[in-house]
């Protein structure tokens, strides 16, 4: 117990958090050398994932990487354990990662996926890889309103040939919830159920550092109850309000 509350204030305070309604149904900032309970890293054979003492994501050590085998062709996922939904239909599913690519036919896709039981996966967010990514915070919101489970599973993964991609670093993941509007949803949406005007990806390193890519410009998402929004800077002290 005390354990798990040293590391939850640690998260509070070194995390670079945002403006958040709702509670906080998991947090993880990969801070010790080992998966904590109840994550796991599933998929076809040939990759590795395993904790590393590097900050290529944008946080602080350490983090996960995904370091593919040259002959590895398949999927693989870093699954979260089960998060409690509890009475919320939005949720805001927020990480900071940088994938590295080589020169080649990357043809491969990373997405979040959703599962009852750790095992059958639906996905609920995809986007393919057209090269490198480099260091961002993404964070997509999703409509669970019609998910018929209230406790399933997450994963982020990666779906292509270990050739082309060197390493994918991920950290500081975040799901937490949002309320409704006093109209009954998040804000206005497109067909596709994204929030166009919110959306956004947050580029952390180098030339391009601090600038912000509009959803006019992303490849959208193949599932209309995801979109990419955009938060708002917050001290730890602010976090539970």
């Amino acid at each position: 117990m005390k354990h798990r509350l040293l590391t939850l204030l640690t998260i509070i305070f070194t995390l670079p958090l945002f403006a958040q309604q709702g509670d906080v149904m998991l947090c993880e900032g990969f801070f010790n050398p080992w998966l904590e309970e109840g994550w796991d890293a599933k998929g076809d054979d040939w990759v590795v994932w395993y904790i590393s003492n590097t900050t290529f994501a944008g946080c602080k050590p350490h983090e996960m990487q995904m370091y593919p085998d040259f002959n590895f062709e398949g999927t693989t996922r870093l699954v979260t354990p089960i998060v409690e939904l509890g009475k919320y239909d939005y949720i805001n599913f927020q990480f900071n990662h940088a994938l590295e690519a080589t020169n080649g036919e990357l043809n491969a896709q990373i997405g979040i996926g959703i599962s009852e039981n750790g095992e059958d996966w639906e996905s609920i967010w995809e986007d393919t890889l057209l090269g490198s990514i480099a260091q961002s915070q993404y964070l997509l919101t999703f409509d669970m309103e019609e998910w018929p489970s209230k406790e399933p599973h997450f994963c982020l993964y990666f779906t292509g040939h270990g050739a082309y991609v060197t390493s994918w670093y991920i950290d500081n993941v975040i799901i937490y919830a949002s309320k409704k509007n006093k109209y009954g949803g998040i804000d206005d949406t497109d067909e596709n159920g994204f929030i166009a005007a919110r959306s956004s990806i947050t580029t952390l390193k180098g030339p391009s550092a601090g600038s912000v890519t509009k959803f006019s410009t992303l490849r959208k998402s193949r599932n209309r109850y995801a979109r990419v929004v955009e938060g708002r800077q917050k001290k730890w002290w602010q976090f539970w309000k």
